[in-house]
């Protein structure tokens, strides 16, 4: 692949990143709405609306890691790619489930032992979000491994991968939610990031035709319809919010995710470098891990929230306010000396 072709892709990678995180505080935005509210009232079928045109933000995150990890020509030792890649992670891992255990006493009123918040960090019940860290540490270790397969998997060959996993992880869970029972044929290796993780390989490998975009397109509205629709009869019909087919995994969310990556793909050509961009894409871990926070200041201290007056105004004010200022702060704290370590 020529040098101007990879600037190119990480140029569009990086604004991919950007506009993933950026849907990222959306989903946590609009999810307050949707975890309090009832299906029969308007601002809860709106919020339904929204959240299920974003959902595609994270399977794309674990795309854009495995696109890039598993295609590095450079071979490192195993165990210095490990250092490198988990040290990253970990250690922001650490300090931030410090933070949000601290969150919890001092805001929420829970008291824990040392040994409960031992238990708290290893079981990934810290805070809601923070399960994401756990399974990029999960991939990072796969990482060298799954490398080694994609580098000698011939396209069919991958594309049966692909396929099996799509079944094991997008289809069969269908047959436990509509028929009530769970198949013990569950295979391990097709867990779904993991299948995402390869399938962001696979599109760098083997981009889609240009001509495959429109057809995706049509698909994906499909599937944002089949999400929207389903997600409101079963929570109508089970009484409470039933988040089935926000599943990432689900088969509506895989197509989805695989044309906004195929769309940014082919966009690559036309985007160009921006400074800011950068800055936002090397921020977006920090992003996502702060930015929990600065939605619940904001609302203790302003009162600004996604219900303020109605959330036709509320959810898009709160969101771009939530997200500018998490970034603000990620930027501030890259400058203090050291504290690169804690801010991923």
């Amino acid at each position: 692949m020529k040098e101007s072709t990879m600037a190119k892709r990480y140029d569009y990678m990086d604004w991919l990143r950007v506009l993933a995180i950026f849907t990222v505080v959306g989903v946590h935005v609009v999810s307050k709405i949707i975890n309090t509210g009832d299906a029969s009232e308007w601002e809860w079928q709106l919020a339904n609306w929204i959240d299920s045109a974003l959902r595609w933000c994270v399977p794309v995150f674990f795309m854009l890691s495995g696109a890039l990890l598993l295609n590095l020509k450079r071979e490192d030792p195993i165990g210095e790619f490990l250092k490198r890649r988990l040290t990253k992670v970990i250690i922001p891992l650490l300090f931030w489930s410090g933070v949000y255990i601290a969150y919890k006493v001092f805001e929420q009123g829970e008291s824990f032992t040392a040994w409960e918040m031992v238990v708290l960090f290893l079981t990934d019940d810290v805070y809601y979000h923070l399960w994401f860290m756990y399974v990029i540490i999960g991939l990072y270790i796969m990482a060298p491994f799954l490398k080694i397969l994609v580098k000698n998997m011939d396209q069919k060959t991958f594309l049966y991968f692909l396929g099996i996993w799509f079944f094991f992880s997008g289809i069969l869970p269908f047959v436990q939610k509509m028929y009530g029972f769970e198949p013990a044929l569950v295979a391990g290796l097709f867990q779904p990031y993991i299948g995402y993780f390869l399938l962001g390989a696979y599109l760098v490998r083997y981009p889609l035709p240009k001509k495959a975009i429109w057809p995706l397109l049509g698909l994906s509205f499909i599937a944002y319809l089949a999400t929207v629709y389903g997600t409101h009869n079963l929570t109508v019909k089970n009484g409470e919010l039933d988040e089935f087919y926000y599943e990432h995994y689900r088969p509506t969310q895989i197509v989805i995710s695989i044309f906004i990556f195929a769309l940014f793909q082919h966009l690559g050509p036309r985007i160009k470098p921006n400074p800011l961009i950068t800055q936002l894409s090397l921020a977006t871990l920090g992003i996502y891990v702060i930015h929990p926070l600065v939605q619940f200041y904001l609302n203790k201290f302003f009162g600004i929230n996604e219900t303020m007056v109605n959330p036709i105004v509320g959810v898009p004010v709160v969101w771009v306010l939530i997200f500018t200022i998490s970034f603000l702060i990620v930027w501030t704290l890259k400058k203090v000396p050291g504290a690169k370590h804690i801010i991923p």
